[in-house]
């Protein structure tokens, strides 16, 4: 396909940027006024269509809760008419019968459902406005429509944002996926960190600095009940190390905000009015601009992802990824980037205040 020259990757697009919680680690309640709620629109969306079959999976959600758009449905059918995976993340507060029913109609594949915690307490202090036992009910209907309608390629997770406030349950969270027949639980980081007060909440550990034995036995006896209970996990590291590129992978990802906007991911488009991202890392407070290289209302998406700018910024992390592989020299995989001579190997700027450039 002429879009893409590369293996083909995700492409994410954030229908809404409004949510119905007000979780104590997301930046939207700390943002307040600052934070530019919207919908993306049915014709915007359509004009990314064309695109859809050079991507491997189809992403819907940004920083917003999804099912909050009332195109949801159709944009979910319209994206499944292509060969690549469909899929949301999910708070489940409206994941009612009817609405998962329709999902499943409509052809999604892979529904992610945000859990903070194993009791109802500890989940409903840190996912506030949300209700536990509506959540589990929900999840347990979608997975009773699942059986019901035969929809055997559907897979849903259960996705744990691990804080100080919560990790201790993170192994009860696993007997809870069990007995819910959830097919996979991924141990997230609070990888987004706005202000000191999220930074205090972060459980992973500075490069080399040792995570508190506490929190690795935590994930150690995590890891061994799903195996016993015969589920799919995966925690990310509890300790920062830069890597060559990060799980967001802007060689082959993309990302499209509500308004539009088109970025290489979701961290470097953080919907704020005054288009600047507050980042708080190693007990200092930045503020990055938004790094957006077009937008959809105006151009097409294959002459934004062509642009010169953005396909600088793709080569950066494509040598970074070409000289981690073909490195020879075993003690250069243990080097900072950062730190090499060749400056073309470096961080884009953008990024280096960023936690996941350094694989948490």
């Amino acid at each position: 396909m002429e879009f893409m020259d590369v293996p083909k990757g995700i492409l994410q697009i954030e229908v809404t940027s409004r949510c119905n919680a007000c979780c104590i680690m997301c930046p939207k309640p700390f943002m307040g006024d600052e934070w530019n709620a919207g919908d993306l629109s049915l014709e915007d969306y359509l004009r990314l269509v064309e695109y859809f079959e050079g991507f491997k999976v189809i992403w819907l959600q940004g920083w917003g809760e999804p099912l909050l758009s009332k195109h949801i449905f159709e944009m979910v059918k319209i994206a499944s008419k292509n060969d690549g995976l469909i899929g949301l993340t999910t708070n489940a507060t409206l994941l009612t019968e009817s609405v998962s029913e329709k999902l499943i109609e409509n052809g999604v594949k892979t529904i992610a459902v945000s859990i903070a915690g194993s009791r109802k307490e500890t989940h409903e202090c840190i996912r506030v406005g949300t209700n536990f036992n509506k959540i589990i009910e929900n999840v347990q209907c979608l997975e009773r429509l699942r059986r019901s309608r035969n929809a055997r390629d559907l897979r849903i997770i259960f996705t744990f944002l691990r804080i100080k406030q919560n990790i201790r349950e993170l192994p009860e969270v696993v007997e809870l996926a069990s007995r819910l027949n959830v097919d996979e639980i991924v141990g997230t980081n609070i990888d987004y960190i706005p202000s000191k007060k999220h930074y205090e909440m972060k459980v992973f550990s500075y490069l080399g600095e040792d995570p508190p034995k506490e929190y690795v036995e935590i994930i150690k006896e995590s890891e061994e009940r799903a195996r016993e209970n015969g589920i799919s996990i995966y925690n990310y590291p509890l300790m920062m190390g830069e890597v060559a590129v990060c799980s967001e992978n802007p060689v082959e990802n993309i990302y499209i905000s509500h308004d539009g906007a088109v970025s290489p991911c979701v961290y470097l488009n953080v919907p704020t009015k005054n288009n600047l991202i507050p980042r708080y890392i190693r007990n200092k407070q930045y503020f990055v601009p938004r790094l957006v290289f077009g937008s959809i209302k105006k151009e097409r998406l294959i002459d934004i992802y062509n642009k010169s700018d953005l396909s600088d910024f793709r080569k950066v992390y494509k040598k970074r990824v070409d000289n981690w592989k073909s490195s020879t020299d075993f003690l250069s995989r243990f080097l900072d980037f950062s730190n090499l001579t060749n400056k073309s190997m470096r961080l884009p700027d953008p990024c280096f205040t960023c936690y996941k450039a350094y694989g948490v």
